[in-house]
């Protein structure tokens, strides 16, 4: 998932304003106390923003605050959105001089994109040639709007892309797509299921939220055809397979070890390692093993039996 946005609102999480120096050393990687940066069009109502800036404060508080963040929330106005990308391109510029407005103006997905068919997203800024390094969330009013339940594990969701991207420091394209995996199935599978694993576990969600998402999720098993892994499956018209039973193979590893061994042990070694060392130093098994016993033995099981794995 993937997204930015503007305002006429510019609020920095806990009351700074958004037009600060920015400071120009390498803070990637490196829990911080700065605070995220909002930014909103200004069809966006403040409820909005405050949800937002809620439900990043529930992810950086379980997962660490890693930046420099910002949040660009769009509304369904095409208008504002045009709007918001002007801002969004200026605060570009501020950041890297050597950005040029018109390339960002004519980017090949901004913000109407968002106001016309919502979703949410990051953008991961980092490589060999812009100066700024950082991460770009957008949220949006549809797909899910913000009085839709799962408008919260959605900025929970990106978030924990942060969380995945910050232990990656390579600036080279083709080291992080390779720790990161090409394809969705372990990136977004553990954006999905780390989310709704901390959503479930927040104060007045009801106690059968989890594996009813879950259960929900198994449907995709359907999906698959003769001999297809998750490792598969490339984003696109069939991606939410691999979404899907992504989000179930994380919850699959770490009830044969811990939570604690995917989250902080896996990414801990992730780049030192590489995505296969790490992973057989977490997980005590190859990722294809895992893989193999996942589709060959796991996803054959009854639902019941399934479900018993999601806490």
């Amino acid at each position: 998932m993937k997204r930015a946005f503007l305002i006429i609102l510019s609020i920095l999480v806990f009351g700074h304003g958004a037009n600060c120096v920015f400071a120009q050393a390498d803070t990637w990687g490196k829990a911080t106390v700065r605070p995220a940066e909002f930014y909103a069009a200004s069809d966006v109502p403040a409820s909005q923003v405050e949800l937002t800036k809620q439900w990043y404060q529930v992810a950086s508080k379980a997962w660490g605050n890693f930046g420099p963040l910002e949040f660009w929330i769009v509304g369904r106005s095409e208008k504002a959105a045009r709007e918001l990308d002007r801002k969004y391109c200026a605060v570009r510029k501020q950041k890297d001089p050597g950005t040029l407005l018109h390339h960002c103006l004519n980017r090949s997905h901004n913000f109407t994109d968002y106001a016309r068919d919502g979703n949410a997203g990051l953008n991961t800024r980092r490589n060999e040639r812009d100066k700024w390094s950082g991460f770009i969330i957008t949220m949006s009013g549809k797909n899910p709007g913000p009085r839709e339940e799962d408008y919260k594990p959605v900025v929970l969701h990106e978030y924990f892309h942060v969380y995945q991207h910050a232990h990656i420091h390579s600036r080279r394209e083709q080291t992080r797509e390779s720790l990161n995996q090409t394809n969705p199935w372990w990136g977004e599978g553990g954006a999905e299921y780390m989310a709704q694993l901390l959503y479930s576990r927040q104060k007045g969600v009801r106690a059968n939220y989890l594996k009813e998402v879950m259960q929900r999720k198994l449907h995709s098993s359907d999906s698959l055809q003769e001999g297809e892994t998750i490792r598969d499956i490339p984003y696109g018209r069939r991606a939410r397979i691999a979404y899907d039973l992504g989000a179930w193979f994380i919850a699959f590893l770490i009830s044969k070890s811990s939570e604690e061994a995917y989250r902080v042990n896996f990414f801990k070694a992730l780049e030192t390692r590489g995505f296969e060392g790490a992973f057989l130093d977490s997980f005590g098994r190859s990722s294809k093993a895992l893989l193999e016993e996942f589709h060959n033995h796991f996803l054959s099981q009854s639902r019941r039996s399934q479900l018993k794995i999601i806490p």
